[in-house]
Order: structure tokens, then sequence, then C-alpha cells
């Protein structure tokens, strides 16, 4: 995570204080990692590499190899010389041109693990057998990075790399720590190439025991990048009901965008053309379910950068039948009607308006309480001129606790 200074702060005062104590007292906190580097519990588990060293990301490595989708490649080394691995995930015989590229790295902090086992379950359902493995390797091709921080692991740092930098926070440094200018190496390699990076995910993992995205505010991005992230963030949670923090959760960037992390180079360079955003997962002795994480994450791409094909129920999904559903409209182009679907798994309030490309209102198609089950909505938009338009559907309970946010594309073609 990103937030740093305050516990070096209270340490350096000769304060100490806890997490509840530093919302109270309404500072900025660290999320991420250990609360005390000298206890027993964080030298067991640093001792063991928090659970999943280099070596045992060899061994996966040594494994994954064997699938006919998998191609892996060493794209630089750290700063001792570990080999960064990254690994490619895609369907032979498909045009280049129809793929969307993912971007996926973690272990960035040592410590936060978890980021690393969502993020091998990731591929563990890649590489399988689903309908959604099938319909993401065909549509996508995903690069994942499952160790960025080798280093750091096998030295049992907390954040640093050997160089005892944070390399989460070392991109705007001139020219960095080896193991950014790689990642920024292969990022604008493949910004530049035929696949660029459409999504770029993010693995941390958080002490406050809650699964969720760190969310940036349009003040620090933009009001479209903004509704992008909500749809984005929205379609995950809507596969892992109750399980993932809805996108108000941890709101960041509220007074403009920093430059120093990857986040922050992709806004700078793409702005609203990468969905780039930070995972954090539960850093507890709660965590788990990195399964159905993987599987949201897998889902909620799928659904944002609208693949093509049938995904039906699998073992993966069974768990959640019944998820928030807004449909592509249909016919799109369209003129001058379209029609609209939603499914809801139990009453809510609904909201589905329509914007311009300038983000103005043209029409409001639902508002207020809707009932369980699919609904049917018809715009006409006789009247307005062709061109792009935008369909906002935001879901929230009844107690008003936001759970859902998607936008489609309209192209009204006269």
């Amino acid at each position: 995570m990103k937030i740093i200074y305050v516990f070096v702060l209270l340490a350096l005062s000769g304060q100490a204080t806890s997490i509840v104590q530093a919302q109270e007292m309404r500072l900025p906190q660290d999320p991420c990692g250990y609360p005390d580097t000298t206890s027993n519990e964080y030298r067991s588990a640093a001792l063991l590499n928090w659970g999943y060293g280099y070596d045992s990301l060899k061994a996966d490595l040594a494994r994954w190899i064997w699938s006919p989708y998998v191609q892996i490649d060493s794209v630089g080394a750290s700063v001792q010389n570990r080999a960064l691995y990254m690994i490619t995930i895609q369907a032979d015989g498909i045009p280049a041109l129809q793929r969307k590229r993912v971007w996926i790295h973690a272990r960035t902090h040592p410590n936060e693990v978890q980021g690393t086992w969502v993020t091998n379950q990731i591929i563990e359902i890649l590489l399988g057998g689903s309908d959604l493995a099938r319909v993401l390797r065909d549509s996508c091709i995903f690069t994942i990075m499952p160790m960025y921080n080798p280093d750091g692991v096998e030295l049992s740092f907390p954040r640093e790399n050997a160089n005892g930098v944070d390399i989460e926070s070392n991109w705007a440094a001139i020219p960095g720590e080896p193991e950014v200018q790689v990642l920024r190496g292969v990022f604008t390699q493949f910004m530049s190439g035929t696949n660029p990076i459409e999504v770029a995910l993010n693995m941390h993992s958080a002490l406050a025991c809650r699964r969720y995205f760190v969310y940036h505010d349009a003040s620090g991005t933009s009001p479209l990048f903004a509704a992008l992230e909500q749809e984005f963030i929205g379609a995950v949670q809507s596969y892992f009901p109750g399980g993932i923090e809805p996108y108000t959760y941890f709101v960041s960037w509220t007074g403009g965008a920093p430059t120093v992390y990857p986040e922050s180079w992709f806004w700078y360079n793409h702005q609203e053309s990468v969905m780039a955003l930070t995972y954090e997962d539960k850093n507890c002795a709660a965590a788990g379910g990195y399964d159905s994480t993987a599987f949201a994450m897998l889902r909620g791409i799928a659904d944002y950068l609208h693949v093509a094909g049938p995904i039906t129920s699998s073992p993966e999904t069974s768990a959640f039948p019944d998820a928030i559903a807004f449909a592509q409209n249909f016919p799109n182009p369209f003129n001058p009607s379209t029609t609209f679907t939603f499914k809801l798994p139990h009453n809510a309030l609904a909201s589905l308006k329509v914007y311009d490309i300038l983000g103005r209102q043209m029409a409001v198609l639902a508002e207020g309480g809707h009932s369980a089950g699919p609904h049917t909505v018809v715009w006409n938009a006789l009247g307005l001129s062709s061109g792009i338009y935008f369909a906002r559907f935001v879901v929230t309970s009844i107690e008003g606790r936001p759970m859902y946010s998607k936008i489609n594309r309209l192209v009204l073609m006269k």
C-alpha cells in the first residue's frame, strides 16, 4: 500500500498508537504488512519468506510451463541478480489484433504474500478447463509477474528491495531502482505495441483485514476515469458479494495525482486507456478465499473488456449463481431505439442513466426501488444526434450501501 509515513512519524516522536487510534486521530495510516516488525509473529513469518519464497515460485513455474497456453520469460533482474519472471497466458491461433492485454504483478512488498496467492489462483483458473478460462485465453493476453521483489522476499524485508528502497513509490526517481526500470521498460514496450495494456492490477494485502481496491478520485484523474473505475470495481465486487468492499471504502488521490507509483505512470502517460489499480487482499489470520477472489477478478475483467463468448457456471462460479448483471444494450449501434436488460438477485435501488460524451445527462431510464429478477428498459433516442453515449447502471442496497456500478458504451448511428 502507498501511505507509509504516519508510523514513522509516531516512532520518531516516541509515541505509540494503534491503528484504531490513528483512525480516530484522522491521520493517514499504512495498512500494509506487519504493524510491529520486532514481534515474534513477524520474525516467524519472515523466516519462511511468509510461506512463499523464490524457490516456491520456481517450483510453480516448472509446473505451469507444461501448459500449452503458457510462455515464461525472464524480462530482467533484481539488484541481487534474481530473474524477474513474466508469465504470458493465451490460446494459440487467435489473431493478435483481436486480443486485449491484461497486466498483473504481485509481491512488491514481500510480506504481502496474500496478493501472491490471489495471483497464483488467477493463473490456475486461466490454465483450467472452465468456460471462463477458455473465453479469456481466446480474447486476451495475460502477462503476469508473480514476484516483482524477489530480493526483498529472500532477505525478509517487509517493504524494500535489496537496496533498502520501497520500489512501490520509486517511480518518479531517475533512473530508479533496477526492478522499477525493468517494469517501466515492459510497460513502455507493451503500450507501444499491437496489444497495449488495458487493465493493470497491482496486487497487495492490507492490515485492515478487508479486500478492496484503492480507488483514485476524479480530482486526481478525471470524471470519466472515476466512472470507469466504478464500473470495473463494481463488476468484480458483484461476483464476490460481501467479499470485496465497494469502491468508496478507500479513496485516494483526492488532492491530485502523485507521480511516484506504477498507477501514476499509467495515468500520466495513458490516462483513461488503462484501468490501473492497486488491489489489497486481507493481511491477517482471517485471510483466505483466494480462489473466490481470483474468480471474481477474472469475471470482472471479462465484463469490463466486453470479451466475446458464452461463460456458463463452473466450479468457480457455483457459489454465486444470481449475481447482479447489466447486459450490453441491443442493438448497438442503434437507430433510434435500443433495449437494456439488467438482473437483480434481491430487492435493491437501481439507477440507469444515459450521458453524452461531455458527461451531460441525456435520459433517466430507471430510478428507485426494483424487485429481484430481470428487468427490461427501452430507450428511444429520437431527436438526439449520432455519436457515442454512455449508459451508467448503479445498484445500491435498500440501506444505501453501494453494491454495483457499470458503464456501457452506446453508438447512435442515424
